[in-house]
């Protein structure tokens, strides 16, 4: 496969969090990662509410998408958990020859098909493997950061997807944090959920669930939360009560690249970040 990577930011990043993305860029422009936006990317689709009411349909759209990276030779990156997820978990069930006739019976009426060639990789992924470049680029180091790990349950789930071991995420973070100065004080070797999967249904669960996880984090001495889940991100920002600050992967990347707090849009955050 190319080295160029096709960008697939999902949904929630440019239809919510845009500043997401621009952090996001300012790391691939900085580390020099080539890059171009799938064409015609849509959703992937939601891996959770969407995904359980139409499999077929989340097949066909899975296909679709990874059918176009194959087109042109081309791996996808994301950064979004729920996206990997969701691309990840379609892959292996288009493994069956059975489900993948299926789905290229569909694809076929808009000259596509499916055959299995791309591969789905994280932010966390590209940059884990690229650490030496990363430390070579650091022009900030975040001193007087403690930091609690927040992987994201759909970095992790469902293991048998997952190329790594399940804390393979969770030491990845903490050897990026720590080596650009932060100090990790929570980490979680098995992601608790932050609540946010059941918030459309049951707020009071959900700000249960949520309210426990920050109040572990603050125990710890943590004074900021690392996440590179946007979905979490939102959890996090809006709707914890304790006022502790959040940072999306690559803004907490940025930052340590010499990115300034205006250039990166920390001001869109809900929950104020002092850097």
């Amino acid at each position: 496969m190319s080295r160029t990577f096709y960008l697939f930011r999902g949904c929630l990043i440019p239809t919510r969090l845009p500043f997401l993305e621009r952090s996001s860029i300012f790391v691939l422009d900085k580390m020099k990662v080539h890059y171009e936006p799938l064409p015609g990317a849509t959703c992937c689709v939601e891996p959770i509410g969407l995904r359980s009411l139409a499999v077929d349909t989340w097949l066909v759209a899975a296909a679709r998408l990874l059918s176009i990276a194959e087109e042109n030779d081309r791996d996808i990156l994301t950064l979004c958990n729920g996206c990997l997820m969701s691309l990840k978990e379609a892959k292996h069930a288009l493994k069956s020859q059975k489900i993948r006739d299926r789905v290229n019976e569909v694809l076929a009426g808009i000259g596509r098909r499916y055959t299995g060639k791309t591969e789905i990789i994280h932010l966390v992924d590209l940059i884990a493997k690229r650490r030496t470049a990363l430390d070579e680029l650091v022009v900030k180091r975040g001193t007087g950061m403690r930091v609690a790990i927040h992987p994201g349950c759909h970095l992790v789930r469902p293991t048998k997807l997952t190329s790594y071991d399940q804390s393979y995420y969770t030491r990845a973070l903490s050897e990026i944090a720590s080596s650009l100065g932060a100090e990790v004080v929570a980490e979680e070797d098995w992601p608790n959920c932050c609540g946010g999967g059941v918030s459309n249904v049951n707020e009071v669960l959900s700000s249960k669930v949520l309210d426990e996880l920050i109040d572990e984090f603050a125990t710890a001495g943590a004074n900021c939360i690392l996440t590179p889940c946007p979905f979490c991100f939102v959890q996090f920002d809006l709707r914890q009560k304790r006022g502790m600050p959040v940072l999306y992967f690559s803004e907490f990347l940025a930052l340590a690249l010499g990115a300034s707090s205006e250039e990166i849009g920390l001001r869109y955050h809900k929950t104020k970040v002092v850097v």
